[in-house]
């Protein structure tokens, strides 16, 4: 069915999804050797734990994530480990392609627990571009309630057709992992929105409905067919567009009570809890105009891009430029001598006709087209102006982290401004004055929580000399007194405080991951740390305090007459 509401905006670029879509998908060819970047997720980089010479397997774990937001790292091939270093680890192949892999689950008889730590174990991440750890996702059913999950297979963006063969190819698999995030996040229902322009995969989709679930399932799916137009993969769009409902500014889609997932990414869960298969390859869109076999790969991760090209018939004399992702959103590679990540959805071989490079900025003409197709209904002429001039306080109060940099004002305006490269710059510079300013908050917090903590522990000395005199002249008042003297308010107080600063320390903390994949975390990191400690140090001074306060009731009436 189509849905009756839409989000503002929007355009529609060439779709140029027919190379790649009209080829069966095939299995690249084996690595001879594999390139792990310990950097290939939001978050923090993942830790090597594993030293050159080392015999691994498929699905061996050689790097393990570090800190909150982070994911572990699987050998992609087996063989022999090379080169360990900080930003990477090198797999030189064996040819035999032996596995280890982990015990299988039944998803619906293991606990949230169990499904939890083996997506964590897996090292899966969100297969869509962002690269967002999906244990971490799948645990905001701790502090929101989710009522929907959203697989969005939109897949707006042109050349990409990633998500369009993995449903074509995986249906029924699709929808089981979305089955399982379903009962992880408490989901009541899984809706699937997707354009009109994959006909195959919505025919795959509508047959696997009729008999993917039983007539008992108390979830209810529902497929959403939507017209095309740039970006209604968005989340905030797809959301809009299918539930009628808007993600709050500096919100998440959990605010709202939803929950998204691609295909790609669905799949990769079920292969990790049904047969035990860490992340070790994903589904990569080879196209453009430069190469002879475009088309879609299985790709182990690490894989040589240049290699992988070249199998699918590189012309080097025609290719201009290489883009990772799609030419709305994606990069361009500096080199071809770069590994294929978690990251890498699409890999783009266009020849300068293709994808010409933009004519010279030219200066504003106030058109307002820019305005007529942002998704957001943001002001882009205006965030232009007070970045340029950077003038943050006037960025934020016309949102500009709203914006989703998905290009589309960029494309449409006749001055070729790049804009969207203006406000990804002006983010960058106000995230990281947000954390210099945060990591003084928590300084300072540290610092009064532990005057706070020093003057309790003066009193509480104070009262356990007075309780001592009382008990020698067993006078009941000065017992009372003693007891007055523990503070149990002021100590439920700092808890609380405590508390809301770990849960604002966290929100923090994922909504930059989400946002800016490549920004660092390290010192976000920390402040949940801190905050963490004082909570605990808050937790314990009060239980503290209770078992005292206890102790000193029976004896205060005991003197009693």
């Amino acid at each position: 069915m189509s849905s009756a509401y839409d989000f503002p905006g929007g355009i529609h670029p060439p779709e140029r999804k027919q190379r790649s879509n009209q080829v069966a998908l095939m299995e690249a060819p084996l690595p001879s050797r594999v390139v792990l970047l310990l950097q290939q997720h939001s978050g923090q980089p993942a830790t090597p734990c594993v030293a050159p010479g080392d015999r691994v397997k498929v699905g061996s774990l050689v790097a393990k994530r570090e800190g909150m937001i982070s994911s572990d790292l699987h050998a992609t091939i087996s063989g022999t480990v090379g080169e360990v270093s900080a930003t990477q680890i090198v797999i030189e192949s064996d040819g035999k392609d032996e596995w280890q892999r982990l015990p299988s689950l039944d998803w619906q008889q293991a606990d949230p627990a169990a499904l939890l730590a083996r997506l964590n174990e897996s090292g899966i991440v969100g297969l869509g571009g962002a690269g967002f750890p999906t244990h971490i996702k799948a645990r905001v059913v701790e502090r929101h309630a989710i009522h929907t999950l959203v697989v969005n297979a939109a897949e707006c963006e042109p050349y990409i057709t990633a998500d369009d063969l993995t449903l074509r190819h995986y249906t029924n698999e699709v929808l089981e992992g979305a089955q399982i995030i379903a009962k992880l996040c408490g989901a009541q229902q899984i809706v699937i929105g997707i354009e009109d322009n994959k006909p195959e995969a919505i025919q795959a989709l509508e047959r696997a409905l009729q008999h993917a679930l039983p007539d008992s399932q108390p979830l209810a799916v529902e497929l959403m067919v939507i017209p095309t137009r740039y970006p209604s993969g968005g989340e905030r769009q797809l959301i809009k567009k299918l539930l009628d409902l808007n993600v709050p500014s500096g919100g998440l889609p959990a605010d709202v009570g939803v929950l998204c997932h691609n295909p790609g990414t669905l799949l990769a869960i079920l292969h990790a809890v049904r047969d035990g298969q860490p992340l070790v390859s994903r589904i990569v869109t080879l196209t453009g105009e430069a190469i002879a076999q475009p088309g879609n790969r299985w790709v182990r991760l690490g894989t040589s891009v240049k290699e992988l090209l070249e199998h699918a018939g590189l012309k080097p004399s025609e290719l201009n430029q290489v883009i990772q992702g799609g030419p709305m959103m994606g990069t361009p590679l500096l080199t071809l001598d770069t590994p294929v990540t978690k990251l890498t959805n699409c890999l783009i071989a266009a020849t300068i006709d293709e994808l010409p490079p933009p004519p010279a900025e030219s200066p504003c003409i106030r058109c307002g087209e820019c305005e007529s197709v942002c998704p957001v209904a943001l002001l882009p002429q205006q965030l232009h102006w007070y970045a340029r001039v950077k003038d943050d306080a006037k960025l934020e109060r016309y949102h500009l982290f709203d914006c989703i940099e998905c290009g589309a004002c960029s494309y449409v305006c006749p001055s070729h401004i790049p804009l969207v490269v203006d406000y990804h710059e002006a983010k960058s510079r106000i995230r990281l004055q947000r954390i210099e300013a945060a990591k003084a908050e928590y300084a300072k917090h540290r610092f009064e929580f532990r005057q706070a903590r020093l003057a309790r522990e003066e009193a509480e000395k104070q009262a356990r000399k007075e309780a001592r005199k009382s008990q020698q002249r067993r006078t009941p008042t000065n017992a009372a007194a003693s007891s007055e003297k523990i503070d149990l308010r002021g100590l439920r107080i700092a808890h609380a405080a405590a508390k809301a600063s770990v849960k604002k320390a966290e929100k923090t903390l994922a909504r930059v991951a989400q946002e800016d994949p490549k920004q660092s975390l390290d010192d976000l990191e920390m402040q949940l740390a801190t905050a963490q400690e004082n909570l605990k140090a808050a937790e314990s001074q009060l239980a503290q305090a209770k078992e005292q306060q206890a102790a000193t009731a029976p004896s205060q009436n005991e003197d009693s007459p």
